[in-house]
């Protein structure tokens, strides 16, 4: 197991490092690339209840697919950051002004107001990661919000959203890491090893 977490570390400092250098111009033209994307594929169009991250400024930005989710009638929910750490609740939004600044600097729901919903009532969720492989392994920032919400969303499907430099030949995993179905990049959307058409 120390072996897996200092490969994990080294994997995660050097994709850090790489998109900490990214431009903000970059970053909204290639995100334009992968809503485009999202907006032609059947599973996303056909998702009822979708979970998206609030992104950080050097990750693929998720607020154009909020917007696009919610004209199209979609339940939108997001991540709420619980009182203890490593927990975390999808909350219902209903546009971008439900969000404020949370914990660790992150933009979230209200929890005061926040409307929490079932995890087994999503079909998709989006998963931010700092490096992913095509068998759909995750590599996260090591504190385990998502390996332990995914455990109660079996139903849905996980799609990993990251750039393309993200995707590395292969990214350490221990047996409690939640593997991804679909990988999401600038590039297009693929199917990873337990992928469902």
């Amino acid at each position: 197991m120390e072996i897996i977490n200092n490969r994990k570390a080294a994997l995660r400092q050097h994709m850090l490092a790489q998109r900490r250098r990214l431009a903000p111009q970059w970053v909204d033209e290639q995100s334009r690339k992968i809503h485009s994307h999202l907006l032609n594929w059947p599973l996303y169009r056909a998702a009822r209840t979708i979970m998206l991250y609030l992104a950080m400024a050097d990750e693929p930005q998720t607020d154009a697919i909020i917007i696009d989710a919610l004209k199209t009638d979609k339940t939108v929910c997001v991540p709420v950051l619980g009182q203890q750490y490593g927990i975390m609740e999808a909350a219902v939004i209903s546009g971008l002004d439900d969000l404020v600044t949370g914990r660790l600097g992150l933009r979230m729901p209200d929890p005061a107001c926040a409307k929490n919903i079932d995890p087994a009532r999503i079909d998709l969720v989006f998963v931010p990661g700092v490096a992913f492989d095509r068998e759909g392994n995750r590599l996260g920032m090591g504190a385990g919000y998502y390996d332990r919400f995914l455990t109660r969303a079996l139903q849905a499907l996980f799609v990993g959203m990251a750039w393309s430099f993200q995707v590395a030949d292969a990214v350490p995993a221990a047996t409690h890491d939640i593997s991804m179905n679909y990988l999401l990049t600038e590039e297009g959307i693929f199917r990873c090893g337990k992928g469902k058409m």
